[in-house]
């Protein structure tokens, strides 16, 4: 009985990581139009990208976090951030004033971290708790 105390510090750290998670989102956030580096935020994120989500507290109550694939600035180029709002998911059909083509322009809006990213395996700390919780006590 001695070590419910020990559980309970346990449960207790593991639990405020989770909500932590919850108050805060990290997202990708860049453009293909940066003069560095334009090649680092393709839409895919494929190959040796330096890129990794960063924390969206510069943005009021950001929630989501967006892909937004289109024509910027003469090209087609991918941009990723955080935004207070869900944008939807949709693909559209754009023709700007003087262009000769129709370009498609598509949105994704995500709720999770990094999500507007490459695919990830991380497991969210609110799951690793309850896992770590069911066990210590189905377990006796």
């Amino acid at each position: 009985m001695a070590e419910l105390p020990n559980i309970a510090l346990i449960y207790f750290i593991l639990s405020a990581v989770a909500l932590q998670s919850v108050y805060s989102i990290n997202c990708y956030q860049c453009s293909g139009t940066d003069s560095d580096n334009p090649f680092d935020c393709n839409e895919f994120l494929e190959g040796d990208t330096d890129l990794i989500p960063t924390d969206c507290a510069t943005i009021h109550d950001a929630q989501y976090c967006i892909k937004h694939v289109g024509r910027y600035e003469g090209g087609i180029s991918t941009k990723r951030f955080c935004s207070s709002l869900d944008l939807g998911n949709y693909c559209n059909y754009v023709q700007q004033v003087g262009d000769k083509l129709e370009y498609r322009t598509c949105i994704y809006t995500c709720g999770s971290d990094g999500c507007n990213g490459a695919s990830s395996l991380a497991v969210p700390a609110l799951i690793i708790t309850i896992t770590l919780f069911l066990y210590r006590f189905v377990a006796l």
